[in-house]
């Protein structure tokens, strides 16, 4: 499985109009099971490989890169079908 967390993306959704930034993935917030109401969090790639992978409908905690830098330490979570993984 391709590692998620740490990983630079840019946000192309239209849900956080404001997250024109570079973004870190800190965690993944999955939607569980199709049959539960149960979330996930996930901060690390062995938990989010051993719960299947990332799917579209999941959202992700992304932290901002700031112009200078630095990350922000405002997150935010957009679905991860709004991210494009950059490297």
């Amino acid at each position: 499985m391709q590692k998620i967390i740490e990983r630079k993306a840019r946000y192309k959704g239209t849900e956080h109009p404001y997250l024109k930034e570079i973004v870190i993935i800190k965690a993944i917030i999955s939607n569980g099971s199709d049959n539960s109401d149960d979330h996930l969090y996930l901060d690390n790639d062995a938990d989010i490989a051993a719960a299947g992978g990332v799917k579209p409908t999941d959202r992700v905690e992304v932290q901002p890169i700031l112009p200078d830098g630095r990350r922000s330490w405002v997150t935010s979570d957009p679905l991860f079908k709004g991210c494009e993984l950059l490297d």
